[in-house]
């Protein structure tokens, strides 16, 4: 059963949405999670290649949209606390253009509900900070 986690919303993101075209999700089920954000990225995580989850805070300044650095990409909609999936192995994903990555960071609405079911068809814990 697949579960949607809707991306956060408002402030200058609003300049995203003709881009994306409707309400965007990351949608986490048995055997992946998946986020995409129109023309600007997309990315297809299987559960097995997950490591460990945790948070990660995403400046103002960082930018919105699909953003990318070495081995870490950011599909963020605005600053704030962000759920962050390492893996065990680089993927693939497009940011519009192809880029390998080890980090996905997801700037979901409810990150501790996603966090915790991306845990439960994972099997991986989360670490939390002190």
């Amino acid at each position: 059963m697949e579960r949607r986690f809707r991306l956060q919303r408002g402030g200058a993101s609003r300049f995203l949405w003709p881009m994306v075209r409707g309400d965007v999700f990351a949608v986490v089920d048995d055997d992946a999670v998946r986020v995409r954000l129109g023309i600007l990225g997309a990315a297809t995580v299987p559960v097995r290649t997950i490591r460990s989850l945790s948070t990660l805070h995403w400046p103002w300044w960082g930018g919105f949209g699909v953003r990318f650095a070495r081995r870490m990409v950011a599909f963020t909609t605005g600053s704030g606390t962000l759920a962050l999936i390492t893996l065990t192995e680089p993927l693939s994903v497009r940011t519009p253009l192809p880029w390998r990555t080890q980090r996905v960071a997801i700037s979901v609405e409810d990150v501790e509900g996603f966090l915790v079911e991306v845990s439960r068809v994972s099997g991986v814990s989360i670490e939390r900070s002190i």
